[in-house]
């Protein structure tokens, strides 16, 4: 049995740590994988797309989510793959983003503030659920907590504060074009829609509308979320509409 965790290339160390403790703990039960950033193809999607035995070895696919991570489109990707699968998905949330700031669709799913001090202790417990073990073995969690928290000062140092980052992030961002505020408008009117579908509402192709809708996710403009058989739907964002009704478009 296998247990994935999601990550971006910079926070892989958070991962190492992870790995690192939960290998430890469950090396007699399972096999711990990290994926790394692929820019634009899911590492985890790619090995579950292999064999339909790639599929009932997975038991948890743990996704570490930082004001930096959920940008990544990918990460709706991995979570949107494993959901329809109904394969355990565990968001654990650092640096400054909690679990009631996360986005659709990891906003869904049950997890943990890493800076919670019972937090190895949840993990660990859900985990052991997943693989049936019904007793834990000895685990040095305070040791587990310097070792996560030493690497988060590394990758992160000072940065506490998601608001503050989010906000310097919004503040940089391009002004937004035709073709956007169009999809915007589009999306108000609707529960949202595949890039498939807007591509035809627009009379284009679908690879010249993925990338500005890849933008717009990253500006907090719009959300992504699995829509079964390896699609994703777009949905309007509180940003996005706010962004609609300041300019008096709706």
């Amino acid at each position: 049995m296998k247990i994935f965790i999601s990550h971006i290339r910079e926070e892989f160390q958070v991962a190492l740590v992870l790995k690192k403790w939960i290998d430890s703990a469950f090396a007699d039960h399972c096999e711990v994988m990290i994926s790394t950033d692929p820019e634009s193809i899911p590492t985890t999607a790619q090995y579950l797309e292999k064999s339909e035995k790639a599929w009932e070895e997975i038991k948890a696919l743990i996704i570490l989510c930082s004001p930096a991570s959920i940008q990544k489109i990918w990460i709706a990707f991995e979570a949107g793959c494993a959901w329809l699968r109904k394969i355990s998905i565990t968001p654990v949330c650092y640096s400054g983003l909690t679990l009631a700031e996360l986005p659709q669709p990891l906003s869904t799913f049950s997890g943990f503030d890493l800076d919670q001090r019972d937090f190895g202790q949840k993990l660990f417990m859900t985990l052991a659920k997943e693989l049936g073990i019904s007793e834990l073995p000895a685990i040095q969690y305070r040791q587990m907590r310097q070792e996560t928290n030493q690497v988060l000062e590394t990758i992160h140092p000072g940065e506490t504060d998601f608001a503050k980052a989010r906000g310097a992030k919004e503040a940089g961002d391009l002004p937004l074009e035709a073709a956007h505020v169009q999809i915007l408008l589009v999306l108000n009117e609707s529960y949202g829609y595949t890039s498939t579908v807007l591509a035809q509402h627009f009379q284009t192709e679908e690879k010249k509308i993925l990338p500005i809708l890849k933008r717009m996710i990253e500006e907090n403009y719009l959300y992504a979320s699995p829509a079964g058989t390896g699609l994703v739907r777009y949905t309007l964002s509180k940003r996005g509409k706010d962004y609609l009704q300041e300019n008096k478009l709706i």
